[in-house]
Parts: C-alpha cells; structure tokens; sequence
C-alpha cells in the first residue's frame, strides 16, 4: 500500500519500485516475512531528511527531502532510504520476541500517601512506576548496522569518504564509543551518528569474517528470544564468540589501519589556523568583500547539529561573535558587507511544519530581515550587483535552481518574497538536487553543486542574454565521487572545490580554461566549502572533535598520492574503484491514484501488570489508528480483585486544524465499611462500674463511580506553544447496599465546565535537557468557567415521585498558572531551577473543589491534601549538579547514562480569604535523578526525593483534626521521563 501527498507522484512510483526489488532478498537473508503488506508513506510538509519504520505497524514513513547532511556521503537517496528502511522492517520483525499486536507489556505500581481528605478513599500518589517490557529488544549499532549493510548485490548504500571520515577522527582521537555505548541513542549528533558508521562498519566486519553467511540472520533470531537476551550473548551464540571479543578485534584492526594513514600523512599535513570556538558544527565560512572577516554558522555550546547560529570571526582581533541564531545553510555576503543572508527553519503555525526560508543579518541596524515566506529555500547567493538572489528550492523531492530579485531590504516594512516574486524556475529532473549555488565575479554565470545518480558533480550555468534564465554551459562529472562546494577565485577563471578522489576529501583548485585541477589542502579528516580572497583560503576541516574552520594564507598546489580507504597499504586501489557500480532506472511507471480513505491498522495491545493500592490490577491498553495517523484512538482498562476498575478512552482527529479531540473516563472504587448500631444491644463487657454494653454492628458496601467526558480542539501556536479549548462534563455517582440488600444511588456531583489553556515547553534542546535542563522554559495558564452541582442532602417528592438529590450550586472561574525556569549556574553542568505556580478561585466554594499546593506536585515536605484552599501559592527553587555526567554502566536491562543530585527548597501556602504571610509554609529536600535506557531503545527516568517540613499545622476537616509538619516525606518516580508538574493536570486530578 502507497501514501502520497500530491506531488510526490514519481518519488512514489520510484519508492513502490524499489520496495518490490527488495522485498524477496531481504526475506530471504532474515528468513522473514511481514504477516500482511507493507505500506509506505511519501509526504512533503517539512524540510528533513528522514524516515522512520514502524515496525510494529508494517508502515514506513518517508520525509520527501533528500539527504544532505555533512555528516553524511551523497548517494541516490530514494533507492538507499527505501533499502535503508525496509531493512530495518525485515530485520527488526525478525528479532520479534512474540506477536505484533503486542508490541510491549507494562509493568505499573502506583504508592500513595497515608493523609487523605474524609471524602476521598486514598491519598495522593507518591511513588509512581510505569516500565516497559518490550517484544524487540535490538541495540542501535546492530539496528542501523543491519540498515546500511543492507543485503549482498544492493549497491544502495555502501562505505564512503564521508563515513571513512568519521570512523577515522574517532578512532585517532581515542573517542570511539564503547561496546555498551553504542547499543542506545540519546546523545549528541556527532555521537548518535557515530552509532551509524559504527553500527556499519562492526556490523560489516563481523559479516565478512564470519564462517556462516547467514551470520545477521543468526543474530536477529537469537535476540527472538521470549526471555531477555543482551546482544553480546546473542552474536556468541550465532557466531561462537562474544560481541564484545569482536569489538576489541574490530577496534584494533581499525587502529592499526588508522595509525599508517596518519604515520604517512602527518608530514605533509595543510598548515594554518583555526577559527577558535567550540561545538562540533563550524560550517560554510564566507570571506567578507574585504577579506578581513570570515562568516560561519556554528553549534557552539549545542548538543545538536541543528542548533547552529551565525558567527563572524575577525581576522584582526582575533574573535569571534555570535550574530543571529538559528542559522543554517549557504551564507552569503552583500557586495558592500553590510549584511548577510543566510537561511532559517520556521514553523508555519497553520500546519507545524518546518520549513526553510532566507533571511538577511544587517550590521548596521543590527537586525534581521526576512526575504523570503514560503519558498523552502535552504541557500541563496546575492548577485556582484546586488540585484539578484539565485537559490535552491526544496519540493517534491527535487532541490531546484532558481532567480528572484533582492527585496528592499532598507524600506522601513520590508516585503518579504513570495512564490509568485520567482523570476526564473529551473525544475530539476526527478530526483535531481542542486547545492549551495555561487555567482561568478562577474554575475554572468552561477557555479553549483549537482547530484542524481551517486557522489556530486558541479555545473555552471551561464545568465541568458536577457538574464531572464539560467542555460546550462559545461559540467564536471563527479564520476560517483564527491566533487562539491564550489567557490570562484576572483579573477573568474578557476573554481575552488572539495574533493574526495584519493578517500579523504580535500581542496582543489579546478582552472576552467584547461580544465586542469591542483590540490591546496593536504588533511586527515576531510576539508569542504572552501572560499578564498586576497591569496586566503578559508574552508571546513574535520577534526578530531568535529567540523572546525580553518584558513591559510599560503595554499599553493601539493602532490600527495594517497588513498584512506585502502584496505592494503601496498596495493594502491584507486577509491573510486570501490563505489558499487549500479545502473538506475528512473522512469519508472506510474500507477493511478485516488483520494486517501482511512485504512486502519491493526487493534494494538499493551498489556499492564500493575499493582495500585495494594492490590493486583492487570489490565490492558489498547491502540488503533488509521495507516497516516489522521484518527488515534487509544483506550485502556484494568481490575482489580475488588471489582475496582480504571477505563478511559481517548480520540484525535486530525484532518483539521485545528485538532479535535475528545476523552472519556470512568473509575470505579468500593468500599466496605462497618458502623456500630446504637439502637441494638447484644451483649456487654467489662465488670463492676467498667461494664458498657456491646452494639451490633452493621456495615454498608459503597461503590463509586466516577465519570468525565471532554471534548475539545487543539492547536499548535508556534514553536512550543499549544492551545487548548474544551467543554467537560462531569458525573460522580454513589451506591450504597446494606446489610438487609436495600439500597440507595445518589449523583453527589455533577455539570460543565469550559476551559481554555496554553502550555510552553521552551526548554533548550540537550543530552541532559531531561534530567537537568540549563536553558529556556516551561510554562502552562488555564481557565475554567465550572457550573457545577454538588449534593447537600436527600428530599422526597419533588418534581419525581421517591428520594431526590437536593444540589447547592457552585458556578465560579477559575484560573491557574505556572512557569519553570532554566538557568545554566557557571559551574560546569550546574543549573539552578525557579518554579513559581499559583492559581485562584474567584467564588466561595465547598472543599471539595479546592486547589492544592502539597505532595508531589507542590510542597514536597508536607502531603498533598494538607494545603488546600480557594488560593494557592508556591515557589520553588532546585540546584542541580552531576554526581556522573556522563556514564555507559550496563546492568542489563539497564543502561545507566547519568546520575545527577539536586536540592530544594519550597514556600507557599493555600488559603482562603486574605493572605496571611506569617502563614507560609517551608520545606526542604534532596534528590537523586539517575537517566538510563532500558532494552537499548527505552529512555527510563529515575528519581528519589526526600523532603522535611518545617512548619507544624493542624487542619481540621468533618470534625476531624489531623497535624501537619515536621517529618520526613519520601517520594520515588520510574517513568520515560522525569515527572513534572506541568506534565500533567495543574490541580493533581
């Protein structure tokens, strides 16, 4: 089955073909078959390069952008991610422990505190456990590994320059990833894509020097083990030695390999500098008009590669500044260096899809513009005259070359381009990628980065007479390797190119009138985006920590003859050699297609082992939605051996925008308790003047039975930031049986309410943004306008004939609010966290509808129903610091990644009426936050807190007084991620 956005026609076509060839090799190596079709999704709503498989679903996810990431090589990106996909649909399915329709088992435990309120039956939880026990269990390096090798004769994908690059730097650099650390992401781009080159370089060598052909096939089915089974077990058993015995084996021919390249090409090595900042992204430097600045976009400080701003570096002074963030792409000077363009990825707000657009950095005024809304326009390069932006658009898996005029951009509005400003649209052919586009000095030709088939090539265009259309004029094949990133000399005569012909890619100087190319650059890990004024030259070299700007101010030709890629020193095996030589067919026909209609797949069950209050509660969840994931419904059950039962069920529909939801649950508790009958003697105790007499006793069954149902829209309001509208109804029903098989049903509360809220989650993006985030913010306000009923009494008569509920009204707002802000402490790794959260009821109301400010979610030191109160107030403050802050201990299942401690401290209160300072509580504590992974794939988050009390307090409810204060509370979460307050409803419920 096929899913595409309007288009994408040919993208698809070409997948659907790709599918069919793979299908029956892939089968065939893993000796597994999909239990029904598979289907494959093509859309285009955003600017990544990616896919994802859905094993559990036998669905496949493609993002129609090609790939072009520094990290990686270029290959025909369709035929190798389709293969790349489908492998891991194949292999994955076979290392299946049990049925697909139940991809994992919960294990759940639910503690509560011992303080509750007269009219509820528990108090609120304290300790909270939810753990997977999934059906596939398969280390990242093996996943992604098995994904790259792909099957014998595929010519998909294969080990290139830039993977080379990789593996090399981290071997040198005695940064290569442990055994363990490479079984799960979670970490920084350079390391999670280390993962991949690693995966495929282990998964190859152990491949080839296997006895048995069958090797991976062996693997995957031996991790099919019902019973938990670690990967290092899993190869001994298929191969006779352990993971880790072919780990060091691998790791030590990787070095001896290494070493010589580095023993023989130290002595010629490119002098120079480099441009002195962090972060493992340093890309595309632009010299400025006048040679004396460099501009460069850098993730300094980041854990991500997206997470690059623009930089300039001053010759002179020697320093650097950041000068916009959220940068990306191809920079691009204006003639005179006022200003810079460059590209940004925004969120439309109507769809949430990311998307690039070019922007201008202007010194002078020290802001941005915007030039262009609309286009996906990853790099743009401004004309000699400054009148023209060439660029590249990114559609329908295509990148095309295109012309627009410059926007005024020193009007005081700037217009910003739209689709219809195109002056000049140079389609590509399907499939066909254009890169990072240069204008000549002259602005009559533009020089730019090409690819089909495998590798890059370079064209130059030359402008039409009437400069209204760009015309092919001469092409340098890459021949499947990577000749990229040109750049002009200054005189026009000669292009400046990265070049991977030898397996290291460096830079050459490539003179248009004989067609000859000289080598400036001689490095270890791989130059690009080379640039030169005045006799400098600026480019990208891969370092032994990632991509660092360097420059030299003497580049003359070199003659080194080297190949990185040689597998035997003495025999010099040319790289291009090595690149599998596959013809490709891309006209491919085209089937007939018709509107979407929902497919659904398949009911999912996820069964729950848990145990709440005491008692054993199996149940299950449940998990069905349509092939594109436009209806979800998901819907749980469990009970327990009181008849107790928790249901809910929840829906979204997404075809709109917004997004309409709606969710229903009902909880079910009894309750038996006995009284003593003061009208009934049976007997006496006691002798002389201590005789009492003794009651009979009776008791009553209660059974609650709780409903609510709310319905609602959603929507995404910018980066982060999701509004919220519902209507929600309520229902809480009581009935009482007693001893003579009478009984009675009462509905104690009952009505609407109407709430509208908005929640943010600008926390800085990090490998430790979940166990201690350093930056940005989480923040949530809601209000509700409640008409509730709430039972007071029983009357006969009426407008019903038998005993009716008599109700007290209680129609009041109610407004709630919160933030948590991140800040970094100057202390390596240390942050300080200040949550503030307060909320009010405007309208007298029973306790029943308090707010509260304890337990868990609150004052940690005191519990959850000993501060409630029509008004509440808390802050709070949390230091954070490592205790290990980086770590790869496996205790399998367990992955411990890091370990950090915290302190705290709370003040608040809730009220009624006035506030009352001298009535603040305070408490403090400590905490023990341990981040892990759990079966390779499962992020598992662990924290411990203890707190104290300092205030001592009684609070009387129902004429039943209980104190407060001055003791020691403790509090355990195992989730998938830390629990936070804002995470869930405000108010506890």
């Amino acid at each position: 089955l096929v899913f595409y956005a309007e288009g994408l026609e040919d993208v698809a076509a070409l997948g659907v073909e790709v599918a069919e060839e793979i299908h029956e090799p892939l089968c065939e190596l893993y000796d597994y078959r999909p239990d029904g079709k598979v289907s494959l999704i093509f859309s285009d709503d955003d600017d990544i390069a990616n896919a994802a498989t859905y094993f559990q679903s036998n669905k496949i996810h493609f993002y129609a952008t090609s790939m072009a990431w520094d990290f990686r090589g270029t290959h025909n990106w369709l035929r190798n991610v389709v293969t790349h996909e489908y492998t891991h649909m194949i292999q994955l399915g076979a290392a299946r422990k049990w049925w697909r329709a139940v991809p994992a088992f919960y294990v759940q435990f639910l503690g509560y505190e011992s303080e509750r309120r007269p009219d509820v039956l528990y108090g609120y939880p304290n300790r909270l456990m939810s753990w997977p026990l999934p059906s596939i269990t398969v280390p990242a390096w093996l996943a992604e590994g098995t994904a790259q090798y792909q099957f014998d004769g595929s010519g998909y994908d294969y080990w290139d320059s830039h993977r080379d690059m990789l593996l090399r730097q981290a071997v040198l650099s005695g940064r290569l990833l442990s055994f363990d650390d490479m079984g799960y992401f979670g970490k920084t781009s350079l390391q999670s894509e280390e993962i991949y080159n690693l995966g495929f370089s282990l998964t190859k060598y152990i491949a080839d020097h296997s006895d048995s052909p069958d090797v991976l096939r062996r693997i995957s089915h031996r991790l099919a083990n019902p019973l938990p089974v670690t990967a290092d077990d899993a190869v001994r058993k298929a191969t006779g030695r352990r993971g880790m015995e072919w780990y060091r084996e691998w790791k030590a021919d990787l070095e001896r390999q290494y070493r010589g390249i580095q023993d023989e090409l130290t002595p010629y090595l490119t002098k120079g500098d480099t441009v002195p900042v962090s972060g493992f992204v340093n890309l595309y430097p632009r010299l400025s008009p006048d040679g004396k600045r460099v501009a460069f976009i850098s993730n300094q400080n980041r854990d991500y590669f997206g997470q690059s701003s623009l930089y300039i570096f001053n010759f002179d002074s020697t320093e650097s500044e950041i000068i916009a963030p959220a940068a990306h792409g191809g920079l691009s000077w204006l003639p005179d260096g006022s200003g810079i363009v460059f590209a940004r990825r925004g969120v439309r707000s109507s769809t949430g899809s990311r998307q690039f657009d070019l922007y201008l950095y202007l010194f002078d005024d020290k802001k941005t513009v915007r030039l262009t809304n609309g286009f996906r326009a990853e790099s743009g390069d401004v004309s000699p005259d400054g009148s023209t932006l060439v660029l590249t658009i990114n559609e329908s898996g295509r990148r095309d070359l295109a012309l627009a005029p410059m926007p005024d951009y020193r009007a005081r509005k700037v217009k910003s381009l739209s689709r219809e400003d195109l002056s000049y649209r140079l389609e590509a052919l399907p499939h066909e990628q254009y890169y990072l586009p240069r204008w000549s000095p002259d602005g009559k030709h533009v020089a730019v980065a090409c690819h089909r088939v495998d590798g890059r090539g370079v064209r130059i265009f030359a402008m039409h007479e009437q400069g209204e259309r760009l015309v092919k004029e001469r092409e340098f094949d890459g021949e499947l390797l990577e000749l990229r990133d040109p750049s002009w000399s200054e005189d026009g005569r000669s292009l400046l190119v990265a070049w991977d012909v030898d397996g290291i890619s460096n830079i050459y100087r490539m003179d248009l009138e004989s067609d000859s190319r000289e080598r400036l650059t001689v490095v270890l890990g791989g130059a690009f985006y080379p640039d030169m004024r005045q006799g400098r030259l600026a480019f990208t070299d891969f370092c032994e920590n990632g991509f660092r700007i360097r420059w030299a101010d003497d580049a003359t030709p070199l003659r080194l003859p080297r190949n990185s890629l040689d597998t035997n020193a003495d025999e010099r095996v040319p790289y291009a050699s090595k690149i599998p030589r596959t013809t490709f067919d891309f006209d491919v026909p085209q089937p007939k297609g018709a509107l979407y209609k929902p497919v659904f797949e398949r009911l999912y069950w996820f069964p729950r082992i848990a145990f709440d209050y005491g008692t054993f509660k199996p149940g299950t969840y449940v998990l069905v939605n349509d092939v594109l994931e436009k209806l979800t419904f998901i819907g749980g059950f469990a009970i327990n051996q009181k008849r107790d039962y928790d249901l809910f069920g929840l829906m979204e529909y997404r075809i709109f925008y917004p997004t309409v939801f709606a969710e229903y649950y009902n909880v079910q508790r009894r309750l038996t308790s006995h009284f003593e009958d003061s009208q009934v003697i049976v007997g006496e105790e006691g002798e002389g003047p201590n005789r009492r007499p003794v009651f009979d006793t009776y008791r009553i069954r209660f059974r609650y039975s709780l409903h609510e149902i709310e319905f609602g829209l959603r929507a995404p309001a910018g980066d982060g930031t999701e509004i919220s509208l519902s209507t929600i109804y309520d229902s809480y029903n009581a009935h009482n049986r007693f001893d003579d098989e009478t009984s009675i049903g009462i509905t104690y509360f009952k009505g609407w309410a109407g709430k509208i809220a908005l929640r943010q989650d600008r926390r800085r993006p990090g490998v430790a943004s979940e166990i201690n985030p350093r930056g940005g913010y989480k923040a949530y306000i809601e209000y509700r306008r409640a008409n509730h009923l709430f039972y007071t009494d029983l009357e006969i008569g009426g407008d019903a004939v038998g005993l009716q509920e008599v109700y007290a009204p209680y129609n009041y707002d109610m407004l709630e609010g919160g933030a948590e802000k991140y800040l970094a402490l100057p202390a390596w790794d240390h942050s300080l966290e200040l949550r503030l959260r307060g909320g009010f009821v405007a309208q007298h109301v029973d306790p029943f509808f308090y707010l509260y400010a304890g337990g868990l979610p609150g004052m940690r030191g005191y519990s959850f129903y000993s501060l409630g109160g029509e008004r509440i107030a808390v802050g709070t403050a949390t230091y954070r610091f490592p205790i290990v802050p980086r770590a790869s201990w496996n205790l399998w299942p367990l992955s411990i990644n890091r370990i950090y401690g915290g302190l705290f401290a709370d003040i608040g209160d809730a009220w009624n009426g006035d506030f009352d300072t001298e009535r603040l509580k305070t408490d403090v504590g400590g905490g023990l936050r341990l981040q892990m992974h759990s079966f390779y794939s499962y992020p598992t988050a662990l924290a411990f807190d203890v707190a104290y009390g300092f205030d001592r307090f009684s609070v009387t409810e129902q004429d039943r007084t209980t104190e407060y204060g001055r003791e020691v509370r403790y509090y355990l979460t195992v989730l998938f991620s830390f629990y936070s307050p804002f995470s869930n409803y405000p108010d506890g419920r």
